[in-house]
């Protein structure tokens, strides 16, 4: 065999048969997702202002949401968060928290954003730490999510459209809802990844 012709052809072959786990994962994501694309995207990104960004939430809570819909403990915004097939909710929790893609910015209120780090520093802090970037006691990340989806869930739980989860009532005891919307101002405003600047590196 021509020495040429068989580097091309093994080239080839590598380019063919190695992206065939790739490509058939993209097949796979995009059946998956065939659903919930239309809002979220098959990366987590909500299409509307009032869609919540799923991309990088935790696995358990994304579950935990999805149950929480199909169940009919949440009064589901669209028909088909209550015909998701009970062996896909994890298969799709997983997917969402796996994505990567960055959320879009809101444009936010420079003074409310000051007026809700605030409330933030003294309301939210013990479980959406580093700004809503991280979480503790099961809460969702909250950083650069989008803020007509923040407004809207803050003054639902005010209302009692949607239950507290655990200590979220505490936390909300006494806010106004101006005060609520300030910390989503706040959270909407953050950037979704830790900035890397003058972050010191762990040994």
């Amino acid at each position: 065999m021509n020495c040429r012709i068989g580097s091309t052809w093994l080239l080839t072959a590598a380019i063919i048969f190695g992206s065939a786990p790739i490509l058939a994962q993209e097949t796979a994501n995009k059946n998956l997702t065939d659903n919930c694309s239309e809002c979220h995207g098959t990366d987590g990104i909500g299409v509307e202002p009032d869609m919540p960004h799923l991309n990088g939430q935790p696995e358990a809570l994304l579950v935990a949401m999805i149950e929480a819909f199909r169940q009919g403990k949440r009064a589901p915004k669209v028909r088909i968060h209550r015909e998701i097939p009970s062996g896909s909710v994890e298969l799709l929790a997983k997917h969402y928290a796996q994505q990567k893609a960055v959320r879009p910015k809101s444009v936010t209120n420079p003074d409310l954003v000051a007026r809700g780090e605030a409330l933030y520093l003294k309301r939210c802090a013990d479980c959406h730490l580093d700004n809503g970037r991280e979480s503790d006691k099961e809460a969702p990340l909250t950083a650069g999510q989008s803020l007509d989806y923040l407004i809207a869930q803050t003054l639902a739980f005010k209302s009692k459209e949607r239950p507290f989860p655990y200590l979220m009532d505490d936390a909300y005891r006494g806010l106004l809802d101006e005060e609520l919307t300030a910390i989503a101002h706040f959270f909407s405003a953050q950037d979704q990844l830790a900035p890397q600047k003058g972050r010191r590196r762990k040994r």
